[in-house]
């Protein structure tokens, strides 16, 4: 487990106790370059599924903190939220809800396209995590992390974000589970 900054672990621990997840989990350090910043990702084992896990981003590159649930690799996973970090906007004034599309293997191989960016509220899997949340002097959006099928991205790319949260309440969209099942 890497060494984690103070405002780091205050991160972790706030997000741990805000989603039914273990008190002990793994953290991996990824950097985009070689001479840039590290981007420290953390998960958890799910106290109710232990064959799933919450996995988030700790904030390193300021604005937003990203927070998904998964039965995929943890490590995985990792690695595709600190991409999706450094490609979100992190600029307080952008929008709570953001698509982007992401061309990956791993994510092909599971019948997934890209990723949408939702307030943990416009989301029924994070009741007890609020949309935003300030450690002293650092102020960060918090965004649920739903993978999104290539049927799921055309939608939020033609009908708007909205319209894809809307379906997700209307079907009972299991974000947990990572790979793709074709209707």
């Amino acid at each position: 487990m890497e060494s984690l900054g103070r405002l780091n672990a205050r991160i972790f621990v706030y997000v741990l106790e805000h989603v039914p997840a273990a008190e002990k989990g793994w953290t991996w350090t990824f950097h985009a370059a070689p001479d840039a910043p590290g981007q420290v990702v953390a998960a958890a084992p799910l106290t109710v599924d232990p064959g799933a896990a919450v996995v988030l981003t700790l904030g390193n590159l300021g604005g937003r903190i990203l927070v998904t649930l998964t039965d995929a690799e943890p490590a995985r996973v990792a690695e595709l939220l600190a991409r999706v970090e450094r490609e979100a906007p992190a600029d307080p004034s952008a929008p709570a809800d953001v698509v982007l599309s992401l061309e990956d293997p791993y994510l092909a191989a599971s019948g997934r396209a890209g990723v949408a960016l939702l307030p943990p509220s416009a989301t029924r899997f994070f009741p007890r995590l609020p949309d935003a949340v300030r450690f002293e002097a650092d102020a960060f959006a918090i965004s649920a992390v739903v993978f999104l099928s290539p049927d799921e991205l055309a939608l939020a790319r033609a009908s708007g974000v909205e319209a894809l949260a809307e379906r997700f309440r209307l079907a009972g969209r299991n974000i947990v589970r990572f790979a793709h099942r074709a209707r």
